[in-house]
């Protein structure tokens, strides 16, 4: 007996530190892309600008979901005149290189910023939301501003409203905002990811998976029921989730905060923009659909302002999927 518990403990153990080995190794960079505008960096935040054309008066600001980074917006607004601004999920690669390339020995390459120390943990809704609201206060500037955010990115947008209540709302220059297939308050995980035991398991497990999946094939991609419809431009991208974080510690960061956003979070989050359009797919693979019409009419009902758009013949992923119907309500 004793000593089928030392193996049982000795079994669990190793199990443990490969777990560990994967959540805190730092890893490498694997997918690159080109962008025609300014790089810059506050703390391990990435944020890309290209300026307006024709003098456009407006500003649309980005932020992707978990696992995600910029170039999710890329393809969207690339012919779009209004200036553009990116930001990227903390501690995440930056998926953009100066000049297309990084020299050898080059450690970052993106302007620095000096603005006020992050309070809030890094990987968190809090966090990224925190610099989202100075990002449209500091570098924003159209007379319009559209923010839009992907998934977790939607949290991340009612969160920046949350902390910049007078910044988003104000006369001068009201802030707008697009939620695509969003994390919302009172809301869930697709299945039983956001009951308490299945949520402790996953989040677990979550970095041996990740470290497992990081060099998988499209053909085995492509039998995820999220991958349902697709593309070459979503194949693609959804291709190198496994690899846009520089920690795993991170992506557990990630997921924990959105377990507890959801919960902590009232429908009043929902008051501050003026104008929010929620994108829903007619499916959803990642997070609970129906929660998330139900969070976003109660939303609705606090605000005028709020307006639910229900798409069809798509998934979790709209503007890839469907990119014309995310322009069509910008």
């Amino acid at each position: 007996m004793m000593t089928t518990l030392l193996i049982l403990l000795s079994l669990l153990l190793v199990l443990h530190a490969y777990r560990e080995y994967w959540r805190l190794r730092s890893l490498p960079q694997v997918y690159r892309a080109e962008f025609s505008g300014e790089l810059m960096k506050v703390g391990s935040t990435y944020i890309a600008r290209r300026p307006a054309i024709n003098h456009c008066p407006s500003t649309i600001v980005c932020f992707p979901g978990f696992l995600e980074d910029m170039r999710y917006f890329q393809e969207l607004y690339k012919d779009e005149e209004a200036e553009l601004i990116l930001v990227n999920n903390a501690n995440y690669h930056c998926p953009f290189v100066k000049g297309g390339e990084i020299k050898e020995g080059e450690k970052d390459y993106a302007f620095p910023l000096t603005w006020p120390d992050n309070p809030y943990k890094q990987g968190t809704i809090e966090h990224d939301g925190f610099y989202l609201g100075l990002v449209v206060e500091r570098l924003a500037r159209g007379r319009e501003v559209c923010v839009h955010g992907h998934s977790r990115g939607g949290a991340v947008v009612l969160e920046a409203g949350r902390q910049y209540p007078l910044l988003m709302r104000s006369d001068k220059r009201p802030v707008r905002a697009i939620l695509e297939g969003p994390v919302l308050p009172q809301a869930r995980i697709a299945g039983i990811g956001s009951d308490p035991l299945p949520h402790r398991i996953m989040t677990y497990f979550l970095p041996i998976f990740f470290g497992f999946m990081r060099n998988v094939s499209a053909e085995r991609l492509l039998k995820n029921p999220m991958m349902r419809p697709t593309n070459e431009l979503k194949t693609q991208l959804c291709l190198s989730i496994f690899c846009t974080s520089r920690r795993y510690a991170t992506c557990v960061t990630n997921v924990q905060s959105i377990y507890q956003w959801q919960r902590d979070r009232g429908y009043e989050v929902y008051d501050i923009y003026p104008e929010i359009t929620v994108v829903v797919g007619e499916r959803d693979s990642s997070l609970s659909r129906s929660s998330m019409l139900e969070s976003a009419a109660n939303g609705k009902k606090r605000n005028e302002g709020v307006s639910i758009l229900e798409t069809t013949g798509t998934n979790h992923f709209i503007s890839l999927e469907q990119p014309e119907t995310i322009r069509a309500i910008h």
